[in-house]
Parts: structure tokens; C-alpha cells; sequence
């Protein structure tokens, strides 16, 4: 009996099939690739934020519902594969401030705040532009604002006040849009929840994540002059506090 034989492959498809490849091995050598050195006299920590289904709970694919009833056929999963929006922070520190960009758009029938989360370092700005064609009534509660803007209009706010800030269409309803307002430094994750905060300052610290949907985590580290530190962490609907984070690693 002889040998199978390796089926027969166009070299078009080929091509193809290599190129995929390289695409991919390139994809997980960025995120798996530790960061640049720091500059002197400063410090870098990085890593990666991963959602912890909750004990019993069985993931499904994305963008389905686990639930049998139809009342809740519209409630859709989350997927622990991907951290989606999420915020990785110091809790002091300078902060970057920066500005951050709300839109009130139509589309079809629905009006909206795009995008639904945003992040702003304290002391940033934050804008909202109207660019559907009616006017609407915004709503700022923490920050004491409610404002009519006429299409094309915009305004912009300062934020001082670190931690969730929610903003409202009074005009319309379940339009909703949350500003997360990081007291440090701050960085929004990767799809694939990486992240990196560099140019710290010697010394302890301590990292948090806020993600829309679940408690923060938060774990301390140490950041020693010219040092690199890996920390990756852990979000879910019961997590300890001993347990959000893996234990720190320092780089060569």
C-alpha cells in the first residue's frame, strides 16, 4: 500500500494560505512583544486584561443570548474572549487630560451618543457635537449641565471630577453614553486587552481596570528607575481583591 498523497493546492491559494499565516504570526507577535525601554530614569508596566466568566457560566458566541426565555432574547452575552471598551489606570499620578468626543447621530430611525464609552484623563475636555438634523436636549448630571444644542452646535465641558460620568438625550430615550475620567495616567486596552503605561515615575503604584460591566481591578506594583514590568489582570463579576492580577514581572 502506498502513501497518501498531499492533495493538490493552486499556488494562487497558496499564496494565500502563507499570507494568513504571516498575518497571524505577525498579530501574535504584537501582542505577546514586550515594550520598547523605557526612557532614563523612568519606568513601564504592561500587559493584558482578561474577563473572567463568573463560576457556572458557560460562554456562547459572540453577540448571542444564553437565555431560553424570549423576554430576554434580545440581551446579548458578553464576550469574555475580548475585554471590549476598557480602561487601564493609575490612581495618581499626572494626569494627561486630553479631550474626549461625543456625537449625537442619527441613523435610520435611532438617534444616538456615539460612542457609547469614552476616556478622559482629569482636567481634560470633553465635546459633544451635534451632528443629526434636529436639536436635542443634553444631560450631564455629575456635572450639573443640561443643554439644548441645534444641529451643527457643539459644547465643550471640563472634567475635574475622576470616575464614571454619564451622559443623557433627555429628547431620547435609553441614549446613554459613559465618559470614564481617569485621576492618572491611562490608557484604553487593545481588542485583545493589551496595554501600556510608560514614563512612570520610581516608586509604588497602584494599576486598576474600570470596564462598563464589571467591578474594577486593581493590584500594586513597584516600579524601579530604567525597568520594564509585566502585570497582567483580571476582571469578573466575583473577583478578589488578592486575586485580580498575576504577580508582577520585571523584565531584563
Amino acid at each position: 500500500m502506498g502513501s497518501a498523497r498531499p492533495p493538490c493546492v493552486h499556488p494562487r491559494f497558496a499564496k494565500q494560505w502563507l499570507a494568513g499565516l504571516l498575518l497571524a504570526a505577525v498579530a501574535v507577535a504584537c501582542a505577546t512583544q514586550a515594550p520598547a525601554p523605557p526612557l532614563p530614569g523612568t519606568g513601564t508596566v504592561w500587559g493584558h486584561l482578561r474577563l473572567v466568566p463568573r463560576e457556572g457560566v458557560t460562554p456562547v458566541k459572540p453577540g448571542a443570548s444564553p437565555y431560553g426565555s424570549r423576554r430576554m432574547s434580545g440581551v446579548e452575552f458578553v464576550d469574555y474572549s475580548k475585554p471590549g471598551f476598557a480602561v487601564v489606570h493609575l490612581d495618581a499620578g499626572p494626569s494627561p487630560a486630553g479631550t474626549a468626543q461625543l456625537v449625537i447621530r442619527t441613523s435610520g430611525v435611532r438617534t444616538r451618543l456615539e460612542p457609547p464609552h469614552a476616556a478622559v484623563g482629569a482636567g481634560g475636555a470633553l465635546v459633544v457635537s451635534n451632528a443629526s438634523s434636529a436639536p436635542h436636549v443634553l444631560s450631564a448630571p455629575a456635572m450639573g449641565l443640561v443643554r439644548r444644542l441645534e444641529p451643527g452646535q457643539q459644547v465643550e465641558i471640563t472634567v475635574s471630577d475622576a470616575g464614571e460620568q454619564s451622559l443623557f438625550l433627555l429628547d431620547v430615550a435609553r441614549s446613554e453614553a459613559t465618559v470614564f475620567v481617569s485621576p492618572g495616567p491611562f490608557v484604553v486596552v487593545s481588542e485583545d486587552g493589551r496595554f501600556e503605561l510608560s514614563g512612570l515615575s520610581p516608586g509604588s503604584h497602584r494599576l486598576l481596570a474600570w470596564h462598563p460591566r464589571f467591578p474594577p481591578a486593581r493590584a500594586p506594583f513597584q516600579i524601579a528607575p530604567d525597568s520594564v514590568v509585566q502585570l497582567d489582570l483580571e476582571m469578573g463579576v466575583v473577583q478578589r481583591d488578592d486575586s485580580a492580577a498575576s504577580a508582577p514581572a520585571d523584565l531584563p
